[in-house]
């Protein structure tokens, strides 16, 4: 007599083993082996203690999460590492009811979910959701809970853990005259804030500014962002989470524009921008409009500093992973770099235009701007990966004044020659930073920055370190 299965294999039920066979006629072999190898293994639910679940994550962190904004979702994957199925009996929150988690597993939600028959080797996706609500304070709290999954009796569990952090909001407006920020609860530039021409804007040391999307903060005043080394000003994108600390273009930057006059960045740092500052204030005089100093932008997607028929001054500051421009002033202008640090890395993709770059003539919406340029470099390293990081571009008809002296420059000798100045800059020579993958663009010990500026009574670096009496070349005195 025919021995009888224990489970059918592909009809929705649990597979366990098909028991034997004997005598059976042989018009019943085509069906009873339909019905072995229908249950394949990895299908037949485990009857013994399965091996535990194992978890990309063992715990799920998430870092700056503002109060009120939409949810952040982050995702790992469970996966059932026996040879057979298990049935997970229950996926739960170990928390409060009121978790301010939210989880889908497989594209469903936890709440009242049946049990889950995983199949062996195989696994599903976990998406966990924050959104935590205010609790008006200044410093930022963790918010922990726990994700629970039950097979028999086995309980294992991933961590949950969020840093939330209330905010003060400003939105589509124009801030009030004199205003002053601090450092407490961060502001978030909801959209576009304009400082109006005749206002002042001022940060004191701490303050913290996050953009969303595409915020920009619109400077027609004045702005005095003065921050110190062990407390700097700090400019990012909303999303601090994993990946998005080196996003670019999370938010637009910071605008100088029209009437705007007497601006100052100290001890400022600015990522995950479009253009981390942009400057287009065409006067008649000379005298810089904006001055950053003691500074670092960085994950800019095109221009850590762009100026448009401008006066920069830009002193002891680093500029590093743009994915355009490091520093570009063009249509005119006059700008000075002194002791600045600029680096083109392999930033995202790979750049086209040099790290440094001045040019008398620009077309901006369509139109062309021409006008007379000086800049003036000294004591600065601009390195990277292309061939040259240095442009240099005259129209004819335009001035162009450009001054060079005690550098390490990636840039062609016989540019140089052309533009008579900088003979004694060091030409195409490797800097030798500590560790640029790493970003430590300090010199080395071998380094020959070291000691090759000269003196221009700048006093200390952008740590705040004293400068000797023959200083290094760069942002950085060793």
């Amino acid at each position: 007599m025919p021995c009888r299965t224990a489970g059918l294999g592909n009809s929705g039920y649990p597979c366990r083993k098909t028991v034997c066979f004997k005598n059976a006629k042989p018009l019943l072999w085509g069906a009873v082996l339909a019905l072995f190898f229908g249950c394949k293994p990895q299908e037949e639910i485990l009857t013994s203690r399965p091996e535990p679940l194992t978890f990309s994550e063992n715990a799920v962190v998430f870092d700056t999460v503002f109060t009120a904004l939409p949810n952040v979702t982050q995702q790992f994957h469970v996966r059932n590492p026996n040879k057979n199925a298990v049935l997970i009996e229950s996926v739960r929150l170990g928390g409060a009811a009121a978790s301010p988690y939210q989880v889908l597993v497989g594209g469903r939600a936890i709440n009242g979910m049946p049990p889950i028959q995983l199949r062996g080797g195989d696994s599903l996706q976990v998406l966990v959701k924050v959104k935590i609500p205010p609790r008006d304070s200044a410093n930022a709290f963790i918010v922990y809970d726990s994700l629970l999954f039950q097979i028999r009796d086995t309980l294992q569990n991933v961590k949950l853990l969020a840093w939330g952090q209330d905010a003060v909001f400003v939105k589509n407006s124009s801030i009030r005259c004199n205003e002053t920020w601090r450092a407490g609860k961060p502001y978030i530039l909801y959209d576009s804030v304009v400082v109006p021409p005749g206002c002042q804007l001022t940060m004191q040391p701490g303050t913290r500014i996050y953009g969303f999307n595409a915020a920009a903060l619109v400077v027609e005043g004045t702005l005095h962002a003065n921050g110190t080394a062990q407390n700097p000003i700090i400019f990012t994108g909303f999303r601090q989470d994993g990946a998005y600390r080196e996003a670019p273009g999370m938010w637009q930057g910071i605008g100088f524009r029209g009437p705007s006059r007497n601006n100052s960045l100290d001890f400022v740092q600015i990522r995950n921008a479009v253009n981390a500052v942009h400057v287009d204030i065409p006067d008649e005089n000379a005298q810089p409009d904006l001055v950053v100093q003691n500074s670092m932008i960085q994950y800019a997607r095109q221009a850590g500093i762009l100026g448009i028929n401008s006066d920069i001054q830009v002193v002891n500051t680093q500029i590093t992973h743009c994915g355009e421009f490091h520093f570009a002033g063009v249509g005119g202008g006059n700008y000075q770099l002194l002791h600045c640090t600029l680096v083109g890395e392999p930033y995202l993709s790979q750049r086209e235009n040099p790290a440094l770059l001045f040019a008398n003539v620009v077309r901006v919406n369509g139109l062309k701007r021409q006008n007379g340029l000086s800049c003036e470099v000294k004591n600065s390293v601009v390195w990277g990966v292309l061939p040259e990081e240095v442009g240099l571009l005259q129209t004819t008809g335009g001035d162009f004044s450009w001054k060079a002296d005690n550098n390490l420059l990636k840039m062609a000798p016989e540019m140089l020659a052309t533009f008579g100045s900088g003979t004694s800059s060091i030409l195409g020579k490797n800097p030798k930073f500590i560790s640029p993958s790493r970003l430590d663009f300090r010199p080395d010990t071998l380094s020959p920055l070291i000691d090759a500026g000269l003196q221009l009574n700048v006093l200390r670096d952008i740590t705040g370190k004293l400068r000797d009496t023959k200083p290094d070349i760069g942002a950085y005195e060793r």
